[in-house]
């Protein structure tokens, strides 16, 4: 598109018609790379564009963080928590990442009481704080969204293994979390594993090795796929799309390949 096509997007930006000024965002956003395009219209004389460049900036930031973050769910080393904290933003997007860290930073001192200090421990304490999945097959977004687990006390099984696991680390215990044809458990390395599950109930599994270990990408990929299906189930198409971003490879993949007709091809 060339700089002419550009400039007439940018007039429109002034249009006192909402709808034309965003048809020429929505345009403008398409084109991509036009940071410094609309960097140097951000202290415009002219309100109209002043405001609306503004929210261009914003989108663009998004996208950016969106991009980076889904670099992020392929790197085995990528922070568990900091990372189902990000998906949890995607859904409730109302919140932010610090009230999340509070809610995490009470938990973890509250377990200093306890002193766990093996997996079995761990699965007791969990059990009588009231950790536990859900009693039917109900399928909403909160029991993937850590902030809302943590608070609420009931979540997916991935995700319970996932706080327990990082409160584990915290009083150093190394657990892994594998999947199993229970569900996802917590496995040591003596072979002891537990299943949120089965109401935490722990167990010496002979042939614990067998099952396959999920490292923090695997089971953040699988966070943002369930916040993505339960969206679409609740037919929340915005966060559905939010969170489909987050499993789309930057500069790779079409999120209209994964999307349902007619917001994509699917």
């Amino acid at each position: 598109m060339n700089k002419t096509r550009i400039k007439s997007l940018v007039t429109l930006l002034d249009d006192d018609d909402p709808q034309t000024a965003n048809q020429a965002m929505a345009e403008l956003l398409s084109i991509g790379k036009i940071d410094s395009v609309i960097s140097s219209l951000q202290e415009s004389s002219a309100p109209k564009i002043r405001m609306r460049v503004h929210q261009l900036q914003a989108v663009l930031k998004t996208r950016k963080d969106r991009s980076s973050f889904a670099k992020k769910l392929k790197d085995n080393d990528t922070d568990l928590f900091q990372g189902l904290t990000e998906l949890h933003l995607q859904w409730f997007d109302k919140d932010n990442s610090r009230e999340i860290h509070d809610s995490w930073g009470v938990f973890l001192s509250s377990t200093s009481d306890w002193q766990p200090d093996s997996l079995k421990a761990m699965a007791s304490m969990m059990k009588d704080f009231g950790y536990k999945t859900p009693d039917s097959e109900e399928f909403y977004p909160e029991y993937f969204c850590v902030g809302a687990v943590i608070d609420e006390y009931i979540g997916s099984d991935f995700i319970l293994c996932s706080l327990a696991k990082l409160a584990g680390e915290f009083h150093g215990i190394k657990i892994t979390i594998v999947h199993t044809p229970f569900g996802f458990g917590l496995c040591d390395s003596s072979g002891i594993m537990s299943f949120p599950s089965k109401d935490w109930m722990t167990c010496m599994v002979k042939n614990y090795s067998s099952f396959v270990v999920w490292p923090n990408s695997k089971i953040l990929r699988l966070t943002a796929s369930m916040i993505f299906f339960s969206s679409m189930i609740m037919q929340n198409f915005r966060y559905a799309y939010s969170a489909a971003s987050c499993l789309c490879e930057p500069g790779k993949d079409n999120i209209s390949k994964i999307l349902p007709y007619p917001f994509g091809d699917k």
